[in-house]
């Protein structure tokens, strides 16, 4: 990936305020060991934030934390202003798994129409009659992720990269506050990835969406990231990308 980035890093001159703050939060599983203790962490809008650390350390388990698919076992979360995440506005929390959540036998044009599904009124969602906004935006989404000649195609015809291309596609259309990506650069090659990860990029620079972007690379976080933390012995630290120590496993 070229170490250039076209897309100005983020401004908070006008509102400083995180939008994710994670106080003595601790998380794991029920009647298991915790896999990370008190973690202090902040989140602000327009940042693209690195996520590293060893397999099995807890990276799958902060993002689902984060998601709300999975309740933190101790400490506050607060997100948006609110105190418990399931309380944020439907559709301002994006994520992408490592596996994508996907419907494989839907077109690439079906699934990327999901991110607009969100700001959809409930009639438009009954009735399945997406506006002329949502079929315009997902269309853009489409073309801006280089799939535009699939977009007819079904998800099972598509290799593992365009995949991942529907994903973010997928997250352009929903423009979230915050997006959780589980190396959605992974195995990816590199022209692949540079429209993946300019497509993140613009989310951040252009829409506020705050990015937290767990990555096994870490030549590509220190490219692409404001900042990174790594999980490592139960607990994080950060790192400034020009610093960050190399290699990581």
């Amino acid at each position: 990936m070229s170490e250039s980035k076209s897309i100005p890093a983020p401004s908070q001159s006008e509102d400083s305020s995180p939008i994710l703050t994670l106080s003595g939060v601790s998380i794991g599983f029920p009647g298991e060991p915790h896999l990370l203790t008190g973690i202090d962490f902040e989140a602000h809008a327009g940042e693209v934030i690195g996520l590293v650390g060893v397999s099995g350390i807890g990276k799958t388990t902060l993002l689902r934390t984060l998601a709300g698919l999975l309740p933190h076992t101790a400490g506050e979360v607060e997100i948006f202003g609110f105190d418990d995440i399931r309380s944020a506005p439907r559709g301002s929390i994006g994520y992408i798994p490592q596996r994508l959540g996907l419907v494989h036998h839907q077109t690439v044009g079906y699934n990327v129409l999901m991110g607009a599904l969100p700001k959809a009124t409930r009639l438009q969602t009954l009735l399945s009659l997406p506006s002329s906004e949502m079929r315009e935006a997902t269309r853009s989404a489409i073309v801006a992720v280089d799939l535009e000649e699939k977009m007819l195609d079904p998800i099972s015809q598509l290799s593992g990269g365009q995949q991942r291309r529907v994903a973010v596609a997928r997250s352009l259309v929903q423009k979230p506050r915050l997006l959780l990506a589980d190396e959605c650069l992974g195995e990816l090659d590199m022209a692949t990835s540079e429209v993946v990860a300019k497509q993140l990029l613009h989310l951040a620079r252009e829409h506020g969406t705050c990015v937290i972007l767990v990555d096994h690379s870490p030549v590509r976080l220190k490219v692409l990231c404001d900042r990174v933390v790594e999980l490592r012995q139960g607990t994080i630290r950060e790192d400034e990308p020009d610093t960050m120590r190399l290699p990581m496993v």
